[in-house]
Protein backbone atom coordinates (compact mmCIF):
# COMPACT_ATOMS: atom_id res chain seq x y z
CA UNK A 1 0.00 0.00 0.00
CA UNK A 2 1.37 3.31 -0.82
CA UNK A 3 1.95 5.99 1.86
CA UNK A 4 -0.98 8.33 2.72
CA UNK A 5 1.50 11.14 3.33
CA UNK A 6 5.12 11.90 1.86
CA UNK A 7 7.44 13.76 4.06
CA UNK A 8 10.53 15.70 2.43
CA UNK A 9 13.08 17.16 4.77
CA UNK A 10 16.12 18.58 3.57
CA UNK A 11 19.35 18.61 5.53
CA UNK A 12 22.45 21.23 5.37
CA UNK A 13 23.82 21.58 8.55
CA UNK A 14 21.06 20.89 10.85
CA UNK A 15 23.32 17.87 12.64
CA UNK A 16 22.54 19.76 16.25
CA UNK A 17 18.67 19.78 15.07
CA UNK A 18 18.10 16.80 12.71
CA UNK A 19 17.32 13.89 15.52
CA UNK A 20 14.84 15.68 17.56
CA UNK A 21 13.02 16.76 13.61
CA UNK A 22 13.10 12.95 12.95
CA UNK A 23 11.83 11.47 15.78
CA UNK A 24 9.04 14.01 15.80
CA UNK A 25 8.41 12.77 12.33
CA UNK A 26 8.65 8.87 13.47
CA UNK A 27 6.34 9.81 16.90
CA UNK A 28 3.12 10.93 14.19
CA UNK A 29 0.37 8.58 15.03
CA UNK A 30 -0.08 8.67 11.32
CA UNK A 31 1.79 5.54 10.31
CA UNK A 32 1.47 4.84 6.70
CA UNK A 33 3.81 7.75 5.61
CA UNK A 34 6.99 7.56 4.32
CA UNK A 35 9.98 10.12 5.67
CA UNK A 36 12.27 10.77 3.05
CA UNK A 37 15.57 12.76 4.17
CA UNK A 38 17.44 15.10 1.62
CA UNK A 39 21.45 15.00 2.25
CA UNK A 40 22.47 18.50 0.11
CA UNK A 41 25.59 17.52 0.41
CA UNK A 42 26.06 18.75 3.88
CA UNK A 43 29.70 19.21 5.12
CA UNK A 44 28.55 17.74 9.16
CA UNK A 45 27.11 14.75 10.25
CA UNK A 46 23.52 15.04 9.72
CA UNK A 47 24.07 12.16 6.60
CA UNK A 48 25.21 9.80 9.15
CA UNK A 49 22.43 10.63 11.68
CA UNK A 50 20.12 10.33 8.71
CA UNK A 51 21.77 6.72 8.06
CA UNK A 52 21.10 5.45 11.43
CA UNK A 53 17.27 5.85 11.77
CA UNK A 54 16.51 4.75 7.45
CA UNK A 55 19.09 1.37 9.81
CA UNK A 56 16.56 1.41 11.87
CA UNK A 57 13.06 2.36 10.27
CA UNK A 58 11.70 1.72 6.43
CA UNK A 59 9.84 4.49 6.87
CA UNK A 60 12.69 6.25 6.13
CA UNK A 61 14.66 6.65 3.35
CA UNK A 62 17.72 8.50 2.29
CA UNK A 63 18.79 10.67 -0.64
CA UNK A 64 22.10 11.59 -0.71
CA UNK A 65 22.89 14.36 -3.60
CA UNK A 66 25.74 17.05 -4.50
CA UNK A 67 24.17 20.74 -2.69
CA UNK A 68 22.46 22.67 -4.97
CA UNK A 69 20.27 24.75 -2.28
CA UNK A 70 16.90 24.18 -0.58
CA UNK A 71 14.98 23.67 -3.40
CA UNK A 72 16.87 21.62 -5.33
CA UNK A 73 16.92 19.33 -2.00
CA UNK A 74 12.98 19.59 -2.37
CA UNK A 75 13.12 18.54 -5.79
CA UNK A 76 14.62 15.53 -5.15
CA UNK A 77 12.31 14.54 -3.15
CA UNK A 78 8.99 15.39 -5.28
CA UNK A 79 10.99 13.21 -7.52
CA UNK A 80 11.48 10.12 -5.26
CA UNK A 81 7.52 11.00 -3.02
CA UNK A 82 5.26 7.79 -3.64
CA UNK A 83 2.12 9.39 -1.42
CA UNK A 84 -0.89 10.18 -1.65
CA UNK A 85 -0.07 13.80 -0.08
CA UNK A 86 3.18 15.41 0.53
CA UNK A 87 4.56 17.77 2.87
CA UNK A 88 7.36 19.32 3.88
CA UNK A 89 9.26 20.01 7.17
CA UNK A 90 13.01 21.77 7.44
CA UNK A 91 15.56 19.80 8.82
CA UNK A 92 15.86 22.33 12.07
CA UNK A 93 12.28 22.32 13.11
CA UNK A 94 9.77 19.86 14.08
CA UNK A 95 5.91 18.75 14.31
CA UNK A 96 3.77 17.92 16.80
CA UNK A 97 2.72 13.78 17.20
CA UNK A 98 -1.02 14.22 15.33
CA UNK A 99 0.07 16.75 12.38
CA UNK A 100 -0.18 14.74 9.57
CA UNK A 101 -2.84 12.62 10.50
CA UNK A 102 -5.45 15.45 11.27
CA UNK A 103 -4.60 17.33 8.03
CA UNK A 104 -4.76 14.20 5.94
CA UNK A 105 -8.06 13.64 7.49
CA UNK A 106 -9.24 16.93 6.71
CA UNK A 107 -7.75 16.23 3.11
CA UNK A 108 -9.91 12.84 2.47
CA UNK A 109 -13.11 14.50 4.35
CA UNK A 110 -13.45 17.24 2.40
CA UNK A 111 -11.42 15.74 -0.95
CA UNK A 112 -8.67 18.54 -0.62
CA UNK A 113 -5.76 19.66 -2.90
CA UNK A 114 -4.66 21.95 -0.12
CA UNK A 115 -4.54 21.78 3.90
CA UNK A 116 -2.83 24.19 5.61
CA UNK A 117 -2.61 24.53 9.46
CA UNK A 118 -1.09 27.35 11.58
CA UNK A 119 2.34 27.48 13.35
CA UNK A 120 4.47 27.91 16.42
CA UNK A 121 7.60 30.51 16.25
CA UNK A 122 9.67 28.31 18.71
CA UNK A 123 12.26 30.04 20.69
CA UNK A 124 14.11 30.08 23.96
CA UNK A 125 11.66 32.43 25.36
CA UNK A 126 8.55 30.53 24.33
CA UNK A 127 6.03 29.69 21.57
CA UNK A 128 4.16 32.31 19.88
CA UNK A 129 1.32 30.49 17.94
CA UNK A 130 0.72 31.81 14.61
CA UNK A 131 -2.62 31.48 12.64
CA UNK A 132 -3.06 29.99 9.41
CA UNK A 133 -3.43 33.09 6.55
CA UNK A 134 -7.02 31.55 5.26
CA UNK A 135 -10.29 31.40 6.90
CA UNK A 136 -9.98 28.58 9.27
CA UNK A 137 -12.55 25.86 8.82
CA UNK A 138 -14.16 27.38 5.40
CA UNK A 139 -14.02 25.04 2.07
CA UNK A 140 -12.48 27.53 -0.30
CA UNK A 141 -12.64 26.75 -3.96
CA UNK A 142 -11.30 28.03 -7.14
CA UNK A 143 -12.85 31.44 -7.27
CA UNK A 144 -12.30 31.72 -3.43
CA UNK A 145 -8.61 31.07 -3.85
CA UNK A 146 -8.11 33.07 -6.82
CA UNK A 147 -9.39 36.44 -4.66
CA UNK A 148 -7.15 35.47 -1.48
CA UNK A 149 -4.17 35.73 -4.57
CA UNK A 150 -5.24 38.86 -4.75
CA UNK A 151 -3.43 39.92 -1.11
CA UNK A 152 -1.35 36.97 -0.74
CA UNK A 153 1.58 38.65 0.27
CA UNK A 154 0.00 40.74 2.66
CA UNK A 155 -1.38 37.94 4.40
CA UNK A 156 1.49 35.73 3.48
CA UNK A 157 -0.65 33.27 1.94
CA UNK A 158 2.62 32.19 -0.07
CA UNK A 159 5.14 32.41 2.13
CA UNK A 160 5.48 29.04 3.54
CA UNK A 161 5.03 25.04 1.73
CA UNK A 162 6.04 23.74 5.12
CA UNK A 163 2.67 24.45 6.76
CA UNK A 164 0.93 23.24 3.61
CA UNK A 165 -0.20 19.19 2.76
CA UNK A 166 -0.52 19.26 -1.14
CA UNK A 167 -2.17 16.67 -3.23
CA UNK A 168 0.63 14.99 -4.78
CA UNK A 169 -1.32 14.20 -8.25
CA UNK A 170 -2.31 18.15 -8.23
CA UNK A 171 1.75 18.71 -8.26
CA UNK A 172 2.52 16.07 -10.80
CA UNK A 173 -0.16 17.04 -13.09
CA UNK A 174 0.45 20.64 -13.05
CA UNK A 175 4.52 20.26 -13.00
CA UNK A 176 4.85 22.54 -9.77
CA UNK A 177 8.67 22.45 -8.85
CA UNK A 178 10.83 24.86 -7.18
CA UNK A 179 12.58 27.41 -8.61
CA UNK A 180 16.32 25.78 -8.37
CA UNK A 181 17.77 29.42 -9.25
CA UNK A 182 16.01 30.71 -6.83
CA UNK A 183 18.55 30.70 -3.08
CA UNK A 184 16.16 32.89 -0.78
CA UNK A 185 12.16 32.95 -0.36
CA UNK A 186 11.63 30.14 -2.69
CA UNK A 187 8.62 28.91 -1.35
CA UNK A 188 6.75 31.84 -3.03
CA UNK A 189 6.57 31.19 -6.06
CA UNK A 190 5.25 27.55 -5.80
CA UNK A 191 2.85 28.34 -4.04
CA UNK A 192 1.29 31.02 -6.65
CA UNK A 193 1.25 27.81 -8.67
CA UNK A 194 -0.05 25.79 -6.02
CA UNK A 195 -2.90 27.48 -4.57
CA UNK A 196 -3.85 28.71 -8.28
CA UNK A 197 -4.18 25.42 -9.73
CA UNK A 198 -5.59 23.98 -6.20
CA UNK A 199 -9.58 23.52 -6.91
CA UNK A 200 -10.37 22.58 -2.96
CA UNK A 201 -8.47 24.10 -0.12
CA UNK A 202 -9.17 24.86 3.47
CA UNK A 203 -7.57 25.53 6.60
CA UNK A 204 -7.75 24.01 10.19
CA UNK A 205 -6.74 26.76 13.29
CA UNK A 206 -4.57 24.35 14.78
CA UNK A 207 -0.77 24.76 15.46
CA UNK A 208 1.41 22.00 14.50
CA UNK A 209 4.22 22.83 12.85
CA UNK A 210 6.74 24.32 14.95
CA UNK A 211 9.34 27.09 13.28
CA UNK A 212 12.61 27.50 15.09
CA UNK A 213 12.81 31.11 15.27
CA UNK A 214 15.97 32.94 16.20
CA UNK A 215 14.99 36.71 15.83
CA UNK A 216 18.76 37.32 16.94
CA UNK A 217 20.28 35.74 13.72
CA UNK A 218 17.72 37.37 11.70
CA UNK A 219 19.62 40.70 12.65
CA UNK A 220 23.23 38.95 12.69
CA UNK A 221 22.59 37.66 9.04
CA UNK A 222 25.86 37.51 7.47
CA UNK A 223 26.78 39.03 4.03
CA UNK A 224 24.15 37.04 1.30
CA UNK A 225 26.11 37.17 -2.13
CA UNK A 226 23.41 35.73 -4.36
CA UNK A 227 20.35 37.64 -2.63
CA UNK A 228 20.23 40.27 -4.89
CA UNK A 229 20.12 37.54 -7.70
CA UNK A 230 17.94 35.46 -6.22
CA UNK A 231 15.34 37.82 -5.28
CA UNK A 232 15.21 39.76 -8.89
CA UNK A 233 14.78 35.89 -10.19
CA UNK A 234 11.85 35.53 -7.28
CA UNK A 235 10.54 39.04 -8.37
CA UNK A 236 10.44 38.07 -12.14
CA UNK A 237 8.72 34.37 -11.55
CA UNK A 238 5.44 36.13 -9.65
CA UNK A 239 5.30 38.95 -12.28
CA UNK A 240 5.53 36.21 -14.97
CA UNK A 241 2.78 34.51 -12.86
CA UNK A 242 0.69 37.45 -12.65
CA UNK A 243 0.42 38.42 -16.07
CA UNK A 244 0.05 34.59 -17.53
CA UNK A 245 -3.12 34.41 -15.66
CA UNK A 246 -3.79 38.32 -16.50
CA UNK A 247 -4.10 38.96 -12.58
CA UNK A 248 -1.14 41.61 -12.12
CA UNK A 249 -3.70 44.77 -12.57
CA UNK A 250 -5.23 43.05 -9.21
CA UNK A 251 -1.97 42.20 -7.31
CA UNK A 252 0.51 45.09 -8.34
CA UNK A 253 -0.38 46.93 -5.21
CA UNK A 254 0.19 43.96 -3.07
CA UNK A 255 3.30 42.78 -4.80
CA UNK A 256 4.55 46.49 -4.59
CA UNK A 257 3.38 46.86 -0.66
CA UNK A 258 5.63 43.94 0.41
CA UNK A 259 8.83 44.97 -2.04
CA UNK A 260 8.78 48.31 0.00
CA UNK A 261 7.87 46.29 3.29
CA UNK A 262 10.61 43.58 3.18
CA UNK A 263 12.20 43.12 0.04
CA UNK A 264 13.81 46.41 -0.48
CA UNK A 265 14.68 46.72 3.04
CA UNK A 266 16.43 43.11 3.30
CA UNK A 267 18.18 44.20 -0.25
CA UNK A 268 19.79 47.00 1.40
CA UNK A 269 20.25 45.44 4.89
CA UNK A 270 22.29 42.77 3.19
CA UNK A 271 24.27 45.25 1.09
CA UNK A 272 25.61 46.93 4.50
CA UNK A 273 26.16 44.35 5.88
CA UNK A 274 29.39 43.58 3.36
CA UNK A 275 32.34 43.98 4.86
CA UNK A 276 33.66 47.14 2.58
CA UNK A 277 34.72 50.09 2.64
CA UNK A 278 31.86 52.63 2.43
CA UNK A 279 32.35 53.56 -1.24
CA UNK A 280 31.47 50.25 -2.33
CA UNK A 281 28.44 49.88 -0.10
CA UNK A 282 26.73 52.88 -1.96
CA UNK A 283 27.81 51.83 -5.00
CA UNK A 284 25.72 48.69 -4.05
CA UNK A 285 23.12 50.73 -2.35
CA UNK A 286 23.18 52.53 -5.95
CA UNK A 287 22.89 49.43 -8.41
CA UNK A 288 19.72 47.92 -5.65
CA UNK A 289 17.82 51.36 -6.35
CA UNK A 290 18.50 51.07 -10.30
CA UNK A 291 16.60 47.46 -10.47
CA UNK A 292 13.86 47.71 -12.65
CA UNK A 293 11.72 45.82 -9.47
CA UNK A 294 12.64 48.23 -7.15
CA UNK A 295 12.61 51.24 -8.97
CA UNK A 296 8.79 50.83 -10.13
CA UNK A 297 7.96 49.34 -6.82
CA UNK A 298 9.62 52.87 -4.88
CA UNK A 299 7.61 55.03 -7.50
CA UNK A 300 4.23 53.77 -7.33
CA UNK A 301 4.08 52.67 -3.13
CA UNK A 302 3.50 56.17 -1.20
CA UNK A 303 4.84 56.78 1.99
CA UNK A 304 1.68 57.54 3.00
CA UNK A 305 0.82 53.93 2.90
CA UNK A 306 -0.77 52.49 6.28
CA UNK A 307 0.61 48.87 6.12
CA UNK A 308 4.34 50.03 6.05
CA UNK A 309 5.69 50.68 9.80
CA UNK A 310 7.55 54.23 10.37
CA UNK A 311 11.50 52.52 9.76
CA UNK A 312 9.81 51.42 5.78
CA UNK A 313 8.34 54.32 5.04
CA UNK A 314 11.54 56.49 6.05
CA UNK A 315 13.45 53.82 4.20
CA UNK A 316 11.21 54.57 1.07
CA UNK A 317 11.46 58.31 1.77
CA UNK A 318 15.02 57.76 1.14
CA UNK A 319 14.92 55.71 -1.35
CA UNK A 320 12.29 58.24 -3.60
CA UNK A 321 14.98 60.82 -2.78
CA UNK A 322 17.95 58.15 -3.81
CA UNK A 323 20.69 58.89 -1.24
CA UNK A 324 22.68 55.96 -0.61
CA UNK A 325 24.86 57.71 2.12
CA UNK A 326 21.65 57.87 4.30
CA UNK A 327 20.29 54.57 3.51
CA UNK A 328 23.93 52.96 4.23
CA UNK A 329 24.15 55.16 7.78
CA UNK A 330 20.45 53.74 8.84
CA UNK A 331 21.18 49.74 8.18
CA UNK A 332 24.79 50.14 9.67
CA UNK A 333 23.20 51.74 12.40
CA UNK A 334 20.65 49.14 12.58
CA UNK A 335 23.08 46.00 12.44
CA UNK A 336 25.04 44.38 15.17
CA UNK A 337 28.12 45.70 16.15
CA UNK A 338 30.53 42.00 15.76
CA UNK A 339 33.72 42.60 17.34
Amino acid sequence: MKPFVSIIVPMYNVENYIEECVSSLLSQTLRNIEIILVDDGSPDRSADIARRYCDRDARVKVIHKKNGGLSSARNAGLHAATGEYVGFVDGDDFVSPSMFENMYAAAKEDDLDIVMCGYYKHSEKGNQYVPPSLPAGRLLLSWDMKHELRRAHETRLIWYVWRNLYRRELLKQNELYFYEDIRFAEDSPFNLYAFYAAKRVKALDEGYYMYRWNPQSLTELPFKPYMDDSLIRQYRAKKRFYETFQMFEDCAEDLQTYMCKHQIPMLLANACAERKPSKQVRRHIRDILSYRMVRSSVKKTSIRNEKLLIGQRLVLLLCKLNVPILLELFFKRNLPSKG
